[in-house]
């Protein structure tokens, strides 16, 4: 003959087994939704193949899917990030969602990459306790501080007045993704979210080498067009003084050289404007320093 199990005894167990499934839930909260977001969340295909791109781990997919990462067209974007006409933006980390401007021109597209990283990081930077971020600061303000570059001095400046306390999270996301060279200990933090971060750091360097190169040839261009203004200006102050002087077969032998370097400066504006538009055309897709420099034809 069996005893009998009371009542009492098997709401005991059942409130302890309720109470250790409460407790487990809790310590692994985090776990729980990392899994529910790897097994549930679908990437688009143009968010798929950046993830492919930065060679995320295991730790970092489970964080980019939980902030549901989107590509956005500039409208989209700007309603999303909730952007003012000011800021100049080309991602998001937004009311725990990751949102990522398009970039269509090919040669920059590289920068979405930068960007989706850059925004991850503010999403792994959310889930650290305080602790995790006073320790880690420590190391980032470190590396900061061995850094020689002022427009990430002007950068941090702009994120302390419009942004004041975020300057060690934004210092998380940028180092990672720009600076190539850091110290062991972050190093390792990094590994533990990116395969191989140097080529996010390249494709940063691509997007900003392509830029600045195009920037640069149009300055050159520029610069051209001054100098043969300044040539064109001195030959028509030599000619005004041929006819002034009556000395009509000098004026005369003159003018041929005038029209060919009148023709050259005008050909050279054309081209230069054609620039100067593409140029700034990526600028204002990118929220960027436009070119304002116009030069008007020669005559």
């Amino acid at each position: 003959m069996h005893p009998h199990s009371s009542p009492h005894r098997v709401r005991t167990a059942a409130q302890l087994l309720c109470l250790v499934l409460l407790v487990v839930g809790a310590l692994n909260y985090q776990a729980i939704l990392d899994q529910y977001a790897l097994v549930t969340f679908r990437p688009a295909a143009s968010v798929a193949a950046v993830e492919g791109r930065l060679g995320l781990t295991h730790a970092a997919r489970a964080a980019f899917y939980r902030a549901q990462p989107q590509i956005d067209d500039k409208t989209t974007f700007n309603h999303d990030c909730n952007t003012q006409p000011h800021e100049l933006e080309l991602g998001c980390y937004y009311r725990g969602r990751i949102y990522i401007l398009r970039i269509d021109n090919a040669a920059l597209a590289s920068e979405m990459d930068v960007v989706s990283a850059h925004e991850l990081l503010h999403a792994v930077w959310a889930r650290m306790s305080s602790g995790e971020r006073a320790e880690l600061g420590r190391e980032l303000q470190q590396a900061y501080a061995k850094v020689q570059d002022e427009d990430l001095r002007q950068r941090m400046a702009g994120y302390a007045k419009s942004e004041p306390g975020e300057e060690t999270n934004e210092l998380h996301s940028i180092l990672a993704t720009e600076n190539s060279s850091l110290s062991p200990v972050l190093e390792a933090h990094y590994a533990k979210y990116f395969a191989d971060r140097s080529l996010i750091v390249a494709a940063h360097a691509k997007y900003q080498g392509v830029f600045n190169a195009r920037r640069t040839e149009l300055e050159s261009e520029l610069a051209q067009i001054r100098a043969e203004k300044g040539r064109l200006g001195a030959l028509n102050q030599q000619l005004d003084g041929y006819r002034a002087a009556g000395r009509i077969p000098a004026y005369n032998a003159l003018v041929p050289q005038q029209n060919r370097l009148v023709d050259d400066i005008n050909r050279r504006i054309t081209v230069y404007r054609q620039g100067v538009d593409e140029y700034n055309a990526l600028s204002k897709s990118l929220d960027s320093q436009q070119i304002t420099d116009t030069e008007t034809a020669a005559q």
